[in-house]
């Protein structure tokens, strides 16, 4: 399969996928590049930095790095993991503020011939500067559930992978609810050795609360391990 062909095919999903779920969205992009580096067996350090863009590209979102470890083991069946991440973020009204991300998850993987379904649960709590801004709830905290299928194309440099992942916030007493699902369906593209590329269309929609937002993000990620 040519990388024109699954481009196009990300497209038809993609677009499938969104005149089901949403009546009217914004677009946004994400630019990132994700370095990983084995440090002994099942040992592994990552580092990442992306840029976001939302209301159809013409604000700047948010600037975001991080750094974490994981370690796999039973076969490369399990992982754990473990990230911090240091952003800039801008809300809609101009304001800047800086935040802080800790995030530790554990994913199951296993492979079924050519695919492989993984699935993920991460806790994340964002800390946000209370000298910049008063907040009702900080931290924010979410239980993160993904699940996600991957598709080997076999003597091609290409993988297909869709995913599911619902937000569940513990932060606010009383109110501990799903407030958020996202749908992602991609494309990995091997240019050499140790480097790929990774397109993707998101799909974020908001669930039971007040004005829902619905947002497709357009990303591409350059991986290098």
């Amino acid at each position: 399969m040519s990388l024109k062909k699954t481009l196009l095919f990300l497209c038809c999903v993609a677009l499938s996928v969104t005149s089901l779920r949403a009546q009217s969205f914004e677009t946004g992009g994400l630019i990132g590049v994700e370095y990983d580096q084995k440090i002994l067996k099942g040992w592994h350090f990552n580092a990442e930095t992306q840029v976001r863009f939302d209301h159809n590209f013409t604000h700047y979102d948010r600037w975001k790095i991080s750094v974490g470890t994981d370690y796999t083991f039973w076969k490369k069946r399990i992982k754990i993991g473990a990230t911090y991440s240091f952003m800039n973020y801008q809300d809609n009204k101009g304001f800047f503020d800086w935040r802080h991300r800790i995030t530790g998850s554990l994913t199951f993987s296993q492979k079924i011939g050519i695919a492989k379904l993984s699935y993920r649960a991460a806790f994340q709590s964002t800390f946000r500067d209370e000298k910049r801004g008063s907040y009702k709830f900080n931290p924010k905290t979410y239980m993160r559930n993904r699940l996600q299928c991957t598709f080997s194309i076999p003597e091609k440099p290409v993988k297909l992978y869709i995913s599911e992942e619902f937000w569940w916030r513990l932060y606010h007493p009383g109110k501990n609810i799903i407030d958020e699902l996202r749908t992602t369906v991609g494309v990995k593209y091997t240019i050499r050795k140790h480097h790929t590329l990774d397109f993707f269309l998101r799909l974020s929609d908001e669930v039971q609360v007040k004005k829902p937002d619905h947002k497709l993000m357009i990303g591409i990620t350059y991986e290098i391990d």
